[in-house]
């Protein structure tokens, strides 16, 4: 005995009835006004609307200090992430995070161009101010590994650098303000 027809009828209409072109005037509930989630910065490099804005700051005042801080990766989609993970499980590529696990993946993690080694003047420079933006080392093979991560990176106290070392003060720039009388 075969089940009644009419549920499986209105299941059949209700499904021709939910077509892309009947459902072009439902309202999706996405965000408006918050932009792309991904933007790019040097090129075509992306990250994180969030993590591009602070490291745009971070660049510019590296400039500012004689540094230059050039990207040499920044977001990867899942199948760039994979790529890499399947090199490295070979023996053919450096370190990579597990698919899905990196915050590559998220557009919040950017490779930069230190040196050969940790006493490069990009390197100190980085070491010294990231944590002020939001960045931080995380994978400590890795100098070139920077993550923003706002929330659990902690700043530096008064007057001294991320290292904890005394900075020097810039003398404030005298202002002669004019009496309008």
């Amino acid at each position: 005995m075969s089940p009644p027809l009419l549920p499986r009828g209105l299941v059949l209409l209700a499904w021709l009835l939910a077509t892309p072109g009947f459902a072009k005037d439902a309202k999706v509930g996405k965000a408006q006004g918050k932009g792309p989630r991904l933007v790019r910065i040097q090129g075509a490099h992306r990250l994180h609307r969030d993590a591009a804005a602070a490291f745009e700051r971070m660049a510019a005042e590296a400039r500012a200090a004689g540094r230059t801080l050039l990207v040499t990766s920044g977001w990867r989609s899942y199948q760039q992430q994979r790529f890499l993970w399947r090199r490295y499980r070979n023996g053919l590529g450096p370190k990579a995070a597990w698919p899905g696990r990196s915050n590559h993946n998220r557009g919040l993690a950017v490779d930069l161009v230190v040196g050969r080694d940790m006493d490069s003047p990009t390197y100190e420079w980085l070491a010294a101010n990231a944590c002020r933006f939001g960045f931080r080392r995380t994978v400590a093979s890795e100098p070139w590994h920077w993550e923003y991560r706002p929330r659990s990176t902690a700043t530096p106290q008064d007057g001294e650098d991320c290292l904890g070392r005394p900075v020097e003060s810039e003398p404030a720039s005298a202002v002669v303000r004019q009496d309008a009388s």
